[in-house]
């Protein structure tokens, strides 16, 4: 009795939410591709850190590799209002990843420095959607909406010299909700009835601000190793001016940095926006 109680009570839940759109196309699509994001002042900040070692410290062997493409999943439900438009909600994962390595010399010892930012996002999206029809099996599909980005932020600094066989990885990752829209489209390709192979482009516009999170350290050196508990500590960005020439830098701490040379200091922004290019599957249900 119970069970048929829950079934019916299931059933009635159902006709009430998709009852409107019990004639309509419904359709879901899947897709997977790469991700590119601006990360504009993040990889100013790396790039000010390698221009500076070069500049100040000595030539730095290995690279500068600025964040921007990562892979990308995502799925999409849309229900069609007629007339060539319907309503989309989705949701997705993407993850974008990096490693920058600054080795270099001083007049006592060797520095080996590596940066390692990770940025992964869930996306929610809400999408309007207008199709045409270009032939028998080709649709072409634009779409715009409002966009929730779900970010984690995570950082890892490792340095390690011979001086006093010293090993040090300062860690940062915080979590953060953003706000932005998003556009794009898409064209698709019937393969069967009912299903369509597609590929999309689409842009995006959001951004991570006041970006606040846990800050921790572990090391070891010749005496012995410790760990360093976490702290709550923002990421900030500055410029240093060192013999007349400015660098953009980066810095994770509570309080905001200070010291000769430093100007223009404010809390960092990791800018989200960018873009995608995927392809995937569209069931017609």
């Amino acid at each position: 009795m119970k069970k048929l109680g829950a079934q019916s009570l299931a059933a009635a839940l159902a006709a009430v939410l998709l009852g409107p759109y019990a004639s309509a196309d419904i359709s879901i699509k899947l897709k997977g591709g790469i991700a590119y994001a601006l990360a504009s002042e993040y990889n100013a900040g790396l790039l000010g850190a390698h221009d500076y070692i070069a500049g100040v410290i000595g030539s730095p062997a290995g690279d500068y590799r600025p964040l921007h493409f990562g892979p990308e999943l995502g799925a999409e439900i849309i229900v069609g209002l007629g007339g060539g438009f319907s309503l989309g909600f989705g949701a997705g994962y993407a993850r974008v990843s990096r490693e920058s390595v600054f080795d270099y010399d001083s007049s006592l010892f060797t520095v080996g420095e590596t940066v390692t930012p990770r940025l992964t996002a869930v996306p929610i999206v809400l999408n309007l959607h207008r199709a045409w029809t270009l032939g028998r099996a080709l649709r072409l599909d634009v779409f715009a909406g409002a966009e929730c980005l779900l970010a984690t932020f995570r950082q890892d600094f490792r340095t390690a010299t011979d001086f006093f066989l010293f090993e040090e990885t300062e860690s940062f990752q915080a979590r953060k909700t953003a706000f932005g829209g998003q556009a794009g489209l898409s064209l698709d390709f019937e393969i069967a009835g009912g299903v369509d192979l597609f590929v999309q482009a689409e842009g995006r516009l959001a951004a991570l601000t006041d970006v606040r999170g846990d800050a921790s350290s572990q090391g070891n050196w010749f005496l012995g190793s410790w760990t360093g508990g976490a702290s709550s500590a923002y990421l900030w960005a500055y410029t240093l001016t060192e013999s007349g020439k400015a660098y953009p830098q980066l810095a994770v701490s509570l309080g905001a940095p200070s010291g000769t040379g430093i100007t223009d200091v404010r809390k960092a922004r990791i800018d989200l926006s960018g873009a995608s290019l995927s392809a995937g599957i569209r069931f017609r249900l």
